[in-house]
């Protein structure tokens, strides 16, 4: 961990000499145009560089349509292929910024192209691997809300804590903002809540869950599917009891009977 920050301070400062009141960049430098999974690391009071001019999965602005392949580009291409393109849509889509509705991951969207195969292909990728070491970590109760998102619920994030790296976590909204970082989490600037993307990346967090070792996670997943089981089967009685054991478990005695707790409790484990 001292080596990595070490590494970090001395590529920062290196940063600086280049483009920070140095006097020689415009002289040695017309352009520059660096890209990165995450922002540029966050060394206290400031960026390194406040010269840059950052776009990102939470603030990608102008360049949004670039970030994956637009819906227009999956349609001519599920066109060209003869592939349905409301499975590809399904399977793929789920990104959406102000100036770019739908956006798709263009690896996976390819490789179902290629296979005639709609499959998650992300856990072929380097970053599948770092996944349950951070949904691990349990900041803040962010095993529930794993267990959430994986149930279809929208989370509030904070993003502007993250220290944009892959190592300073304080706290719950900071492994969040890695996730969006990463891909593994949508994000809705305008509500400022988080949601898993698409049916990809469903599969990716609940194959990944099973490997975590986090009772609470595992726990409330199965309830969650239990609760949905009972109610088909007409079983009235363990879905009150069970309802009424989570209910007691996440709520203060002293809002304990309002009508919105109560809804709350519903709507993230009975989906």
């Amino acid at each position: 961990m001292k080596m990595v920050k070490e590494i970090q301070r001395e590529y920062l400062l290196f940063l600086r000499s280049l483009f920070k009141n140095s006097g020689t960049t415009d002289k040695i430098f017309a352009a520059v145009y660096m890209t990165g999974i995450l922002p540029i690391k966050k060394d206290g009071s400031q960026s390194a560089i406040s010269d840059f001019e950052e776009f990102t999965m939470v603030k990608p602005r102008k360049f949004a349509p670039y970030v994956g392949f637009t819906e227009q580009e999956v349609k001519d291409l599920c066109r060209e292929y003869q592939i349905d393109f409301s499975k590809m849509k399904l399977w793929y889509d789920g990104y959406s910024f102000p100036n770019a509705n739908s956006i798709y991951n263009p690896n996976s969207v390819m490789k179902a192209l290629r296979n005639d195969d709609f499959d998650s292909y992300w856990s072929q990728t380097s970053a599948a691997e770092s996944l349950m070491e951070y949904i691990s970590l349990d900041y803040g109760g962010l095993s529930k809300t794993i267990a959430e998102l994986i149930g279809g619920i929208e989370v509030e994030v904070d993003t502007r804590g993250f220290s944009n790296d892959l190592v300073t976590f304080r706290e719950k909204d900071d492994v969040l903002t890695l996730l969006i970082h990463l891909g593994y989490l949508a994000y809705d600037k305008d509500s400022e809540k988080v949601h898993i993307p698409n049916e990809e990346i469903k599969q990716e967090f609940s194959r990944t869950i099973r490997g975590v070792r986090r009772n609470e996670t595992i726990q409330r997943v199965r309830e969650s599917d239990q609760i949905i089981s009972d109610t088909v089967h007409l079983n009235a009685d363990a879905v009150a009891a069970q309802i009424e054991k989570i209910h007691t478990e996440e709520t203060t005695a002293l809002f304990y009977n309002n009508e919105q707790t109560l809804r709350s409790v519903i709507e993230k484990y009975g989906k």
